[in-house]
């Protein structure tokens, strides 16, 4: 039985556009990669290069913000998309032209945000573990969540390096697998080709 016949449209052509942009895969993977060896080795550097994104981000999405909210006139609670854009416009600036204060900005905004996830996970936990059993997994990992949180509020310093090598290790894993899927993608068009 013919499998190609079986499969659906938009699944062949997301086969044909891999097979024919398979070297888009690599490079990319080829990136990630040596973002991946950069950030292990120079931690810091990697850190103020994500924390200079992290401001850019914060500058482009307050202004969408103010621009959506100037475009709903009459719509209830504008203004308050409206305040929170201006706030994360002022917020983008300031840490666009201080480089220094977008890191300790970045690692408190990843601090605060490990310590809200892990109070809601382990309150989940604890409202559903009647119908549960296990929930001392939710527990853990609600706990480790905060306590990783607090210690990035306590040393930003140390805090900061730590998620620059977890974001390393990552971007390098993700990397290499991208690298490995463009070479079998490749190797797919070339034997549909001969």
């Amino acid at each position: 039985m013919n499998t190609n016949a079986t499969q659906s449209p938009f699944f062949q052509d997301a086969l044909d556009f891999a097979k024919s942009n398979w070297w888009l895969f690599l490079l990319g993977g080829i990136l990630y990669i040596l973002f991946g060896v950069l950030a292990l080795m120079r931690p810091a550097e990697a850190l103020l290069a994500l924390a200079v994104l992290f401001a850019a981000f914060l500058l482009v999405d307050g202004i969408f913000g103010v621009v959506r909210a100037l475009a709903a006139k009459g719509a209830e609670g504008r203004w308050w998309v409206f305040f929170v854009g201006l706030i994360s416009i002022l917020v983008g600036l300031y840490a666009l032209f201080g480089p220094v204060n977008t890191v300790l900005l970045f690692v408190f905004v990843v601090a605060f945000q490990a310590i809200l996830f892990g109070t809601a996970i382990f309150m989940f936990g604890v409202s559903i573990r009647k119908a549960v059993k296990g929930e001392w997994v939710l527990y853990l990992t609600g706990v480790l969540s905060v306590a990783f949180g607090a210690l990035l509020l306590w040393a930003p310093g140390f805090g900061g390096l730590s998620v620059s090598l977890m974001i390393g290790a990552w971007a390098l894993a993700i990397g290499l697998l991208r690298v490995v899927f463009a070479f079998r993608v490749r190797s797919l068009a070339r034997d549909v080709t001969t």
